[in-house]
């Protein structure tokens, strides 16, 4: 019988078993250091991606709050301008002195419904439902009169160029005087119409652009309930000082384009003249959420997207894809909802604003009022990854998204992985081909390179990855070092973020309350406790042009700055600091109401505010109210962090500062009762010359002074 020869039974050569071994090993080596990576990587791509997205998502929120902010307190600044007041008493004037003229004639009223005709012909080709154009007509003479002369007549390219119609008439004369002034406020704030309205008859006595809606009526005309009309009546439930703004709404005199309308109620003296309303076009705030379609600087690739959805579900913004491609939107609109209609619309009023809307999880669970993430279908039925959060723009429910497509969140990894693929399969031919020797090689520096994203995969990104050359793991070390650059880049990204998000807290709230807020709690309210509150009103500042805003931006960061070091230094907490009004508080939460700190706060404050005001070229005054007494106070909100205080001090302190003489601070005697030292006053009203008394001795407010050495009361 034939015996097996051993080297048989054993699998051949111990070479060549050594060498499959060696392979095997080599192969298997790789491929673990393979998949360690992908994990890596992945995992890496999933966090940029959502850290991208959420960071996005909130720089812009934090933009778009601010910028309508901004908006309302420039609104209610012209609602105090007395030149706006005075041109709303003219107009209105010159305006009523027209229904006295001879109505148009015949050939007239023809020539201003023929005016109506291309502003209407848009409905009639989409078969959409429109008033008749003698139903959006003025019904009174001076409305038809002011519409003829400045739009039927008006021969300008562009109706705001006109200033003066030349017919002579009172309202021209007023016209030709505020026209520029007026029309230089609605540019300064990026509005594309600025209206007065009458407070006598809610005609719209002046229009900026020359609209159809000029010598309309806004009580019971064709826009009562619309855009310029519903503005005015919100006015009616806010206080006198208080700018309001609409939800986005189509508008037929802007080509029925939606648009947002802000509005002010203008007073001369105390007296209700009209009312100021503003046009907002719908791609500025576009512009405001998408940097301008600057993708790039968003971090949102090719494909990603930034809008506002509003609380109905619909757009109010422009996205991205219409911004590309209107034709393709179009079409991918009507495929994947089946409304013909709607994308009739869209083409019609020449946005999907209103009309396309986005219904998924991520964007609901933000209207519910929480932050969210996750993925989900877009508004034409694709898949992305979504980030959204509620904006803090009056009761308006709006919410912001950003979001980037499914697909190209994970090309990255697919190409990786495709990398590592073509890696392995380089490595398994030169591993058989060269055998023992190349296993013995390969199999020399891998311990090194797993130990190196073993550090990487536990954190740390500067560890050291060896060169290997100019081969197969050479490139798996590159890729690794690629990794941990990338894993570094994060980390610092992240720290930097914390920071900011520190930064912007310390800047609003009290350092006691930073960690509980960053913790996630939200509207802390610490117990009622004594405290002196210090109320400062500015005077002075100018109403800004375009050209003067950064002047502004850097007087408010310093004055931000300034206020800020001198509340430190006195041990006083900042409430909030603003161009004109100021707050602060003192003593919360201590075993004394800190009255003496205060006023010495107050004093400083006092010459600090005008010098630093003086480096900006400003001659302002400053007015100073303190009360003590019981306070409440904590954070608010949950869509937007402030630190707030409330109660009867703040009234009290800021109705000193309103009243209080330029370069006076006015106490009143809860002050004086809770000071420790005795501090030189006079009482509110008389003049220096009647001399000083002891703030103590004093039965009601009194103006307090710097005395060199306060002594202490007994």
């Amino acid at each position: 019988m034939t015996s097996l020869r051993p080297q048989a039974l054993k699998g051949g050569s111990l070479r060549g078993r050594l060498t499959r071994t060696l392979v095997g090993l080599g192969i298997v080596s790789v491929v673990l250091l393979a998949a360690v990576n992908f994990v890596v990587v992945r995992g890496l791509l999933s966090e940029s991606t959502r850290a991208q997205l959420q960071t996005t998502r909130d720089v812009r929120a934090d933009g778009v709050n601010l910028a309508f902010d901004r908006l309302l307190e420039r609104t209610a600044v012209f609602g105090f301008d007395p030149t706006v007041a005075e041109a709303i008493v003219a107009l209105d004037a010159g305006y009523e002195s027209l229904d006295d003229e001879p109505d148009l004639t015949d050939d007239q009223l023809d020539e201003l419904r023929a005016l109506y005709e291309p502003v209407v012909a848009p409905y009639d080709e989409v078969g959409a439902p429109r008033p008749t154009i003698d139903e959006l007509l003025p019904t009174n003479t001076a409305g038809q009169l002011v519409q003829y002369e400045y739009l039927v007549r008006n021969d300008e390219e562009v109706r705001a160029d006109l200033v003066d119609a030349g017919d002579g008439s009172d309202y021209s004369v007023a016209h030709a005087e505020y026209h520029e002034y007026l029309r230089g406020l609605a540019e300064s704030i990026g509005a594309t119409d600025l209206l007065l309205v009458s407070s006598r008859t809610y005609d719209v006595v002046y229009s900026v652009s020359k609209e159809v809606d000029l010598g309309t009526n806004l009580f019971n005309g064709p826009y009562s309930e619309v855009g310029p009309g519903d503005a005015v009546l919100r006015l009616l439930d806010v206080g006198a000082d208080e700018s309001v703004f609409t939800d986005t709404q189509f508008y037929l005199p802007n080509s029925s384009a939606p648009v947002v309308h802000a509005a002010i109620s203008v007073r001369a003296g105390t007296e209700l003249v009209g009312a100021l309303v503003l046009r907002v076009p719908t791609n500025q705030t576009t512009a405001l959420v998408n940097a301008n379609g600057d993708w790039d600087l968003l971090g949102l690739g090719d494909s990603g997207d930034a809008y506002i959805v509003g609380s109905d579900g619909l757009l109010r913004t422009l996205p991205r894809p219409y911004i590309d491609d209107p034709e393709g939107y179009v079409e991918r609109f009507a495929s994947v909802t089946g409304d013909d209609l709607g994308a009739t619309l869209i083409e019609f009023t020449g946005a999907p604003v209103l009309i396309a809307g986005v219904d998924n999880s991520v964007v609901n669970e933000a209207l519910g009022g929480d932050p969210s993430f996750g993925r989900a279908k877009n508004g034409l039925d694709r898949s992305v990854v979504a980030a959204a959060t509620p904006l803090d723009v009056g009761d308006l429910g709006w919410v912001l998204v950003t979001e980037q497509s499914v697909g190209e969140s994970r090309q990255e990894l697919v190409d990786f992985a495709w990398s590592i693929a073509l890696l392995l399969g380089v490595l398994a031919v030169v591993l058989l081909v060269v055998g023992s020797y190349l296993a013995k090689r390969i199999a020399r520096p891998v311990k090194p390179l797993v130990g190196s994203a073993r550090d990487i995969a536990a954190g740390d990104y500067d560890t050291d990855v060896p060169e290997l050359g100019s081969n197969e793991l050479g490139d798996v070390g590159r890729q690794l070092s690629a990794v941990a650059s990338h894993l570094r880049d994060q980390d610092d990204s992240i720290q930097r973020e914390e920071q900011r998000i520190g930064t912007m807290l310390e800047s609003v709230l009290p350092a006691a309350l930073v960690e509980r807020v960053r913790a996630g709690e939200r509207e802390l309210s610490e117990s009622v406790d004594g405290a002196t509150v210090v109320a400062i009103a500015v005077k002075g500042i100018p109403v800004s042009s375009a050209a003067e805003q950064d002047a502004l931006v850097e007087l408010m960061a310093r004055m931000n700055e300034a206020m800020t070091d001198l509340a430190r230094s006195h041990g006083i907490e900042r409430v909030k600091v603003a161009l004109e009004r100021a707050l602060f508080v003192a003593g919360r939460g201590k075993a004394s109401v800190e009255a003496d700190a205060a006023l010495e706060f107050a004093l400083d404050a006092m010459e600090l505010i005008p010098s630093v005001a003086a480096e900006q070229g400003l001659d302002v005054s400053v007015r100073v109210g303190v009360a003590t007494g019981l306070v409440a106070s904590g954070v608010l909100g949950s869509r937007q962090v402030s630190f707030d205080v409330w109660g009867d001090p703040v009234t009290r302190a800021t109705a000193l500062a309103r009243d209080a003489a330029a370069g006076q601070m006015v106490a009143d005697v809860t002050v004086i009762d809770s000071a420790e030292r005795s501090w030189p006053a006079r009482p509110v009203g008389s003049g220096e010359a009647d001399g000083t008394i002891d703030a103590a001795d004093a039965d009601g407010p009194v103006v307090i002074t710097r005395s060199s050495e306060p002594s202490s009361r007994a």
